[in-house]
């Protein structure tokens, strides 16, 4: 079957409500288990694509799930996201250890999340607000021209010509219409490129996939008012 899984393993079911709404835009089978039996069964039945696994998840605790899936050859490659307890400052260090591959703190902020998701699997998205405004890419230095056609709070969609491949780190630089005057500028990845004869989005001209790195918090906050804003009827 080719249509991504996800798994939310959490024994609160409101925490999981909260993931599966995080993840609505992503086209993905979700899967929920509420404890460790649950949880692990699901991983060797159904082989999700990514899964977030609580810390504290019952009766054993999320680390000894995520050891266990870790250390089954047939598993281990799945990407595993704790997700640490408030308060708690030690626990990301001891997921590290039990072979997690990320970790997440509560309470869950819906942009990290689906930006930690979207590491290790492309297709997890989030609302894109479709927009037009000009973007300059700094490259090897050199600029290219572009124009932002959607944003979201995790990244851009860009109009333009130049020739990057995925994976290359480049610097941006724009206004925000209906944002602040001055020029923002933040880190960001090419992550996939819209290109003929095999477009991802057959609707949208040539162009690259971008995703930010670590914007500041005034830039961030700032694209997030622009792509959080509801478009007027």
């Amino acid at each position: 079957m080719s249509k991504l899984s996800i798994l939310l393993a959490d024994d609160s079911r409101f925490f999981r409500a909260i993931e599966s709404q995080f993840l609505q835009k992503t086209p993905a089978v979700i899967l929920e288990a509420d404890d460790c039996d649950t949880a692990l069964a699901m991983v060797r039945n159904e082989r999700p694509d990514l899964v977030y696994l609580s810390f504290s998840l019952p009766p054993t605790g999320g680390l000894d799930c995520c050891q266990r899936i870790k250390k089954d050859p047939e598993l281990r490659t799945i990407p595993v996201v704790i997700v640490c307890d408030p308060d708690a400052p030690e626990q990301p260090e001891l997921a590290g250890k039990k072979g997690c591959d990320a970790c997440l703190s509560k309470p869950l902020d819906k942009h990290s999340f689906l930006q930690l998701g979207r590491k290790f699997l492309p297709g997890v998205r989030e609302h894109r607000k479709p927009t037009f405004f000009r973007v300059t890419i700094l490259s090897g230095g050199e600029e290219f021209a572009g124009k932002c056609l959607d944003l979201s709070g995790g990244g851009m969609f860009v109009e333009s010509q130049a020739d990057l491949p995925p994976g290359t780190e480049i610097e941006l630089s724009f206004k925000l219409p209906d944002g602040p005057s001055t020029q923002l500028s933040c880190s960001a990845v090419i992550t996939w490129l819209n290109r003929k004869p095999t477009p991802m989005k057959p609707h949208y001209p040539n162009g690259l996939g971008i995703m930010f790195v670590k914007p500041p918090e005034a830039v961030h906050k700032a694209i997030l008012r622009v792509s959080d804003k509801k478009t007027s009827s």
